[in-house]
């Protein structure tokens, strides 16, 4: 296989949008950008490049000549793309993931039931952040309906997600989703976890993982990051206890899965003065929510990293900010 064609085959679904940036990290040269470009099989979209009619049949023909899946790539936004594969790369190479394995996803989204509005999520009063969710009567009927949860849990069938859909029917609950840029399942000490069954209710693969949740944060979109919080915190209490209770913050091993959100800025300044902003809300940001850490990066931050941390643990101890952590 020749540089042009390991190249066309980087273009895939969940990065369907590179640039020379991207290429580097991916191992590739710069140079093949000018090479696709000239052969007509990529063409300038947004900030980056796609594969124009041509550059998507010559992918197929490669991915047919060397038995490799080629799933057709879906419509997708090319900034929007660009940036998650990116910071996707830099996260690749922010640590290694020692004595584990790293499981990305990119543009994941997750259901919220019930899903409530903004205001009905949280409210805010002299500049304080409260997030009142668990007090609607929606919530109140999924506590009653399942009341099972923690290590306690683990000897019960837990509900799944089949008698999530018809409480949620027989109730005429509300619905959503929650989306996030990239979502991270690290694995640590993979080798104790590697032989047991599936957990037959654990759809999103969060069982025995920590898992990290990024959103790319901006001055603009404090609000919706707010928004998404709130989302966040009722998919995890779903997750408590509808499809791993038991499971969802310890694990087989009785260890501690941690569960991180990352707000990744594009820059060092704009990090900072998020982080400052909303570390004055303090708790209040996790406490219907706990154990969850809300952490921070930006890309700059990750560019500038040259060499990887061993482990998670080690790049979220030495090379993130710490906004909310319930620990402290």
């Amino acid at each position: 296989m020749n540089d042009m064609e390991r190249t066309l085959l980087l273009f895939e679904p969940d990065a369907p949008c590179w640039d020379e940036e991207t290429f580097v990290l991916a191992g590739e040269s710069p140079e093949t950008v000018s090479y696709l470009l000239d052969r007509g099989y990529i063409v300038r979209a947004g900030h980056g490049y796609v594969l124009t009619e041509e550059g998507t049949a010559k992918r197929l023909e490669m991915a047919e000549e060397y038995y490799i899946s080629a799933e057709k790539i879906p419509p997708f936004d090319p900034d929007l793309s660009l940036w998650n594969n990116r910071l996707y790369l830099l996260m690749e190479k922010a640590f290694l993931g020692q004595f584990g394995i790293k499981e990305y996803s990119v543009n994941e989204e997750f259901p919220v039931v019930p899903g409530l509005s903004a205001k009905e999520l949280y409210s805010v009063k002299d500049g304080q952040i409260e997030y009142t969710w668990q007090r609607h009567p929606q919530i109140q009927s999924f506590l009653s309906a399942f009341p099972n949860w923690g290590v306690g849990s683990r000897s019960l069938m837990p509900p799944g997600e089949k008698e999530l859909i018809k409480w949620a029917a027989v109730n005429r609950m509300s619905s959503d989703t929650v989306r996030f840029n990239v979502v991270l399942r690290s694995r640590y000490d993979f080798e104790l976890y590697r032989k047991q069954a599936p957990y037959p209710s654990d759809k999103f693969r969060l069982k025995d993982a920590d898992r990290l949740f990024f959103y790319r944060i901006t001055e603009d979109n404090i609000d919706d990051f707010y928004e998404t919080l709130g989302k966040m915190h009722i998919f995890l209490l779903g997750q408590r206890r509808v499809y791993i209770p038991g499971y969802a913050d310890i694990d087989s091993h009785e260890q501690e899965n941690w569960t991180m959100m990352v707000l990744v800025a594009d820059a060092e300044r704009t990090l900072g003065s998020i982080s400052k902003r909303l570390s004055a809300h303090g708790k209040a940001l996790i406490e219907p929510a706990n154990p969850l850490f809300i952490i921070g990066t930006s890309i700059e931050r990750l560019r500038e990293q040259n060499k990887p941390e061993d482990t998670v643990y080690d790049w979220f101890c030495d090379r993130t900010v710490h906004i909310a952590r319930p620990d402290i």
